[in-house]
């Protein structure tokens, strides 16, 4: 079964990325990180291990931590209870047990947070920004094929950027988002699907104001 789960995955990136004549493809990242159900694949207990960087300009010095989604109880029927742990010392943050099946709940209480922090910071509405971002995820976006080298292994990977305010009307009354980028790149080797989910806030030269990464460090 988890075989067959990583041979989905693999031909619907194959068919969703790359033309006969080679050319990039666009896909949505409903259609690249949710639709495969990565985290289906996984037939036994296992924490995943991530690797948590905040920097940029704002910044005075980066920080640095990490967060774990651990893999505890599977069903027959493959669903799962899962716990996870995220930062530490004062941010940390620890939840569980939560029922999945298919998706990755660190990614999705990773963008949670994203979306709770800028609604603190502007005084908007956090269903807002969770909106943009949900529509985001069913557009069309240009898929980058490269690599990522993970554990020592050189592995095929998929990247979609998205920048879900920038075309919104609305967002002038949160202007310091209007170039938020959030990229996702997509690797079927590894465990769960995701390697990495980078979020960056753009200053007017185009630089890291701020800049988030999540990267799957190591799998016990």
């Amino acid at each position: 079964m988890k075989a067959a789960a990583r041979l989905l995955a693999l031909a619907l990136l194959a068919s969703v990325c790359t033309a006969g004549d080679g050319r990039a493809e666009t896909a949505s990242l409903t259609e690249l990180l949710f639709a495969p159900g990565f985290l289906a694949a996984i037939e036994r207990p296992m924490v995943l291990r991530y690797r948590y960087e905040l920097g940029g300009k704002a910044m005075d010095r980066p920080y640095r931590s990490s967060a774990k989604l651990e893999i505890r109880e599977i069903a027959a029927d493959g669903s799962k209870r899962v716990w996870l742990d995220m930062f530490d010392g004062p941010n940390r943050r620890r939840t569980g047990p939560i029922p999945a099946v298919d998706q990755n709940p660190l990614l999705l209480a990773f963008l949670q947070r994203d979306t709770v922090t800028m609604a603190n910071l502007t005084g908007g509405a956090q269903g807002y920004f969770q909106q943009q971002i949900r529509r985001a995820f069913d557009r069309p976006v240009t898929v980058e094929a490269g690599t990522v080298v993970w554990q020592g292994r050189t592995l095929e990977a998929r990247t979609i950027r998205l920048k879900p305010f920038a075309n919104d009307p609305a967002i002038g009354r949160f202007p310091q988002f209007r170039d938020k980028e959030y990229a996702f790149t997509v690797v079927p080797e590894v465990p769960g699907g995701l390697w990495q989910v980078r979020v960056r806030v753009l200053d007017s030269a185009g630089s890291a104001f701020l800049e988030e990464t999540l990267t799957l460090d190591a799998v016990e």
